[in-house]
Protein backbone atom coordinates (compact mmCIF):
# COMPACT_ATOMS: atom_id res chain seq x y z
CA UNK A 1 0.00 0.00 0.00
CA UNK A 2 1.17 3.49 -0.87
CA UNK A 3 1.17 6.12 1.74
CA UNK A 4 -0.83 9.30 1.37
CA UNK A 5 2.28 11.37 0.61
CA UNK A 6 3.40 8.92 -2.09
CA UNK A 7 -0.02 9.12 -3.73
CA UNK A 8 0.19 12.92 -3.75
CA UNK A 9 3.65 12.84 -5.29
CA UNK A 10 2.44 10.49 -8.06
CA UNK A 11 -0.56 12.80 -8.72
CA UNK A 12 1.69 15.87 -8.99
CA UNK A 13 4.02 13.99 -11.30
CA UNK A 14 1.13 13.02 -13.60
CA UNK A 15 -0.22 16.56 -13.66
CA UNK A 16 3.26 17.90 -14.54
CA UNK A 17 3.68 15.42 -17.39
CA UNK A 18 0.25 16.26 -18.87
CA UNK A 19 0.88 19.99 -18.53
CA UNK A 20 4.27 19.67 -20.24
CA UNK A 21 2.76 17.73 -23.13
CA UNK A 22 0.01 20.37 -23.61
CA UNK A 23 2.49 23.28 -23.52
CA UNK A 24 4.81 21.53 -25.98
CA UNK A 25 1.89 20.90 -28.35
CA UNK A 26 0.76 24.53 -28.22
CA UNK A 27 4.27 25.81 -28.93
CA UNK A 28 4.61 23.52 -31.94
CA UNK A 29 1.13 24.44 -33.23
CA UNK A 30 1.67 28.19 -33.06
CA UNK A 31 5.16 27.82 -34.52
CA UNK A 32 3.78 26.03 -37.60
CA UNK A 33 1.00 28.63 -38.01
CA UNK A 34 3.49 31.50 -37.72
CA UNK A 35 5.86 30.04 -40.32
CA UNK A 36 3.01 29.31 -42.75
CA UNK A 37 1.57 32.81 -42.41
CA UNK A 38 4.85 34.68 -42.90
CA UNK A 39 5.88 32.58 -45.90
CA UNK A 40 2.60 33.42 -47.65
CA UNK A 41 2.79 37.18 -46.99
CA UNK A 42 4.89 37.54 -50.13
CA UNK A 43 2.07 36.07 -52.24
CA UNK A 44 -0.38 38.56 -50.72
CA UNK A 45 2.03 41.43 -51.41
CA UNK A 46 2.27 40.46 -55.08
CA UNK A 47 -1.52 40.57 -55.42
CA UNK A 48 -2.03 43.85 -53.50
CA UNK A 49 1.32 45.72 -53.76
CA UNK A 50 -0.14 49.15 -52.81
CA UNK A 51 -2.25 48.28 -49.76
CA UNK A 52 -1.18 49.60 -46.34
CA UNK A 53 -1.80 46.28 -44.63
CA UNK A 54 0.53 44.54 -47.06
CA UNK A 55 3.27 47.09 -46.36
CA UNK A 56 3.01 46.36 -42.62
CA UNK A 57 3.05 42.65 -43.27
CA UNK A 58 6.11 43.05 -45.49
CA UNK A 59 7.93 44.93 -42.76
CA UNK A 60 7.12 42.10 -40.33
CA UNK A 61 8.38 39.60 -42.88
CA UNK A 62 11.64 41.56 -43.31
CA UNK A 63 12.14 41.56 -39.54
CA UNK A 64 11.39 37.86 -39.47
CA UNK A 65 13.92 37.20 -42.24
CA UNK A 66 16.53 39.23 -40.32
CA UNK A 67 16.00 37.15 -37.22
CA UNK A 68 16.26 33.96 -39.25
CA UNK A 69 19.53 35.19 -40.72
CA UNK A 70 20.93 35.97 -37.25
CA UNK A 71 20.10 32.45 -36.13
CA UNK A 72 21.48 30.87 -39.34
CA UNK A 73 24.29 33.05 -40.72
CA UNK A 74 25.23 30.49 -43.38
CA UNK A 75 21.75 30.22 -44.99
CA UNK A 76 21.94 33.00 -47.62
CA UNK A 77 19.31 31.47 -49.90
CA UNK A 78 16.35 32.72 -47.85
CA UNK A 79 17.48 36.38 -47.88
CA UNK A 80 18.38 36.23 -51.60
CA UNK A 81 14.96 34.87 -52.54
CA UNK A 82 13.28 37.70 -50.65
CA UNK A 83 15.30 40.33 -52.56
CA UNK A 84 14.37 38.71 -55.86
CA UNK A 85 10.70 38.80 -54.92
CA UNK A 86 10.89 42.56 -54.20
CA UNK A 87 12.46 43.18 -57.62
CA UNK A 88 9.80 41.12 -59.32
CA UNK A 89 7.02 43.13 -57.69
CA UNK A 90 8.59 46.42 -58.82
CA UNK A 91 8.71 45.19 -62.43
CA UNK A 92 5.07 44.21 -62.29
CA UNK A 93 4.07 47.66 -60.98
CA UNK A 94 6.03 49.42 -63.72
CA UNK A 95 4.42 47.21 -66.34
CA UNK A 96 0.93 48.01 -65.09
CA UNK A 97 1.48 51.77 -65.21
CA UNK A 98 3.09 51.67 -68.66
CA UNK A 99 0.22 49.86 -70.37
CA UNK A 100 -2.10 52.84 -70.85
CA UNK A 101 -4.26 52.61 -73.99
CA UNK A 102 -4.10 55.53 -76.42
CA UNK A 103 -7.36 56.50 -78.10
CA UNK A 104 -7.48 58.66 -81.21
CA UNK A 105 -10.85 60.18 -82.13
CA UNK A 106 -11.27 61.68 -85.60
CA UNK A 107 -13.77 64.48 -86.13
CA UNK A 108 -14.88 66.87 -88.87
CA UNK A 109 -12.37 69.64 -89.54
CA UNK A 110 -12.87 73.02 -91.17
CA UNK A 111 -10.29 73.53 -93.92
CA UNK A 112 -11.09 77.00 -95.22
CA UNK A 113 -13.73 79.70 -95.45
CA UNK A 114 -14.34 82.57 -97.87
CA UNK A 115 -16.95 85.13 -98.87
CA UNK A 116 -17.91 84.47 -102.49
CA UNK A 117 -19.85 86.97 -104.62
CA UNK A 118 -23.20 86.02 -106.18
CA UNK A 119 -23.77 86.60 -109.88
CA UNK A 120 -27.38 87.47 -110.85
CA UNK A 121 -29.06 86.63 -114.17
CA UNK A 122 -32.50 85.80 -115.55
CA UNK A 123 -33.74 83.41 -118.23
CA UNK A 124 -36.94 85.33 -118.83
CA UNK A 125 -36.08 88.59 -120.57
CA UNK A 126 -39.55 89.96 -119.84
CA UNK A 127 -39.34 89.34 -116.08
CA UNK A 128 -38.59 92.31 -113.87
CA UNK A 129 -35.11 91.97 -112.44
CA UNK A 130 -34.78 91.99 -108.70
CA UNK A 131 -33.86 95.45 -107.36
CA UNK A 132 -30.20 95.80 -106.50
CA UNK A 133 -31.08 96.90 -102.98
CA UNK A 134 -32.92 93.61 -102.35
CA UNK A 135 -30.15 91.43 -103.68
CA UNK A 136 -27.66 89.55 -101.55
CA UNK A 137 -24.35 90.13 -103.30
CA UNK A 138 -22.21 87.62 -101.42
CA UNK A 139 -22.37 84.54 -99.19
CA UNK A 140 -20.07 83.04 -96.56
CA UNK A 141 -18.88 79.57 -97.59
CA UNK A 142 -17.03 77.10 -95.33
CA UNK A 143 -15.16 74.07 -96.62
CA UNK A 144 -15.08 71.08 -94.24
CA UNK A 145 -13.49 67.63 -94.33
CA UNK A 146 -15.06 64.47 -92.96
CA UNK A 147 -13.21 61.24 -91.94
CA UNK A 148 -15.84 59.18 -93.79
CA UNK A 149 -15.35 61.20 -97.02
CA UNK A 150 -18.89 62.59 -96.94
CA UNK A 151 -19.73 64.74 -99.99
CA UNK A 152 -22.60 67.18 -99.65
CA UNK A 153 -23.69 70.57 -98.35
CA UNK A 154 -25.96 72.47 -96.01
CA UNK A 155 -27.40 75.84 -96.95
CA UNK A 156 -28.75 78.32 -94.43
CA UNK A 157 -29.82 81.91 -94.93
CA UNK A 158 -26.37 83.35 -94.29
CA UNK A 159 -23.94 80.49 -94.82
CA UNK A 160 -23.13 77.54 -97.08
CA UNK A 161 -21.12 74.58 -95.74
CA UNK A 162 -19.61 72.27 -98.36
CA UNK A 163 -17.93 68.86 -98.11
CA UNK A 164 -15.98 67.07 -100.82
CA UNK A 165 -15.25 70.03 -103.13
CA UNK A 166 -12.60 72.74 -103.16
CA UNK A 167 -13.80 76.19 -102.16
CA UNK A 168 -11.46 77.78 -104.72
CA UNK A 169 -13.23 76.04 -107.62
CA UNK A 170 -16.84 77.02 -106.97
CA UNK A 171 -19.04 79.93 -107.98
CA UNK A 172 -22.47 81.14 -106.91
CA UNK A 173 -25.10 82.21 -109.42
CA UNK A 174 -28.64 83.41 -108.85
CA UNK A 175 -31.04 82.68 -111.72
CA UNK A 176 -34.64 83.86 -111.33
CA UNK A 177 -34.11 84.18 -107.56
CA UNK A 178 -32.81 80.58 -107.30
CA UNK A 179 -29.27 80.17 -105.97
CA UNK A 180 -27.03 77.71 -107.82
CA UNK A 181 -23.67 76.23 -106.96
CA UNK A 182 -21.35 76.09 -109.98
CA UNK A 183 -18.55 73.48 -109.83
CA UNK A 184 -16.59 72.13 -112.83
CA UNK A 185 -19.13 73.70 -115.21
CA UNK A 186 -21.96 71.83 -113.47
CA UNK A 187 -24.87 73.59 -111.84
CA UNK A 188 -26.60 72.52 -108.62
CA UNK A 189 -29.73 74.17 -107.21
CA UNK A 190 -29.10 74.87 -103.52
CA UNK A 191 -31.88 74.13 -101.04
CA UNK A 192 -32.00 75.49 -97.52
CA UNK A 193 -32.08 72.65 -94.97
CA UNK A 194 -31.45 71.97 -91.29
CA UNK A 195 -29.54 68.80 -92.22
CA UNK A 196 -26.81 67.99 -94.72
CA UNK A 197 -27.77 66.96 -98.24
CA UNK A 198 -25.76 64.70 -100.56
CA UNK A 199 -24.64 65.92 -103.96
CA UNK A 200 -26.36 64.22 -106.92
CA UNK A 201 -24.41 61.23 -108.23
CA UNK A 202 -23.37 63.03 -111.45
CA UNK A 203 -22.38 66.34 -109.81
CA UNK A 204 -18.81 65.36 -108.92
CA UNK A 205 -18.06 63.38 -112.10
Amino acid sequence: MLSRREKQNLLYLGIGIVTGVIITGLIMYFGVISNFTKENIVKIYKIFPNSDSTKVATEDLTLYKGKQQEKKPNTKSADTSFILIEKEVIVEKDTIFSEEPSITIKADMKIAEAIIPITYSTKDTLADPKPASARKNELLIEQWDNPTNFAGYRKTQNKLIVYGIDIDNIELQSIDDNLYLIFNNKKLLLKESDSFLHYPSDFLK
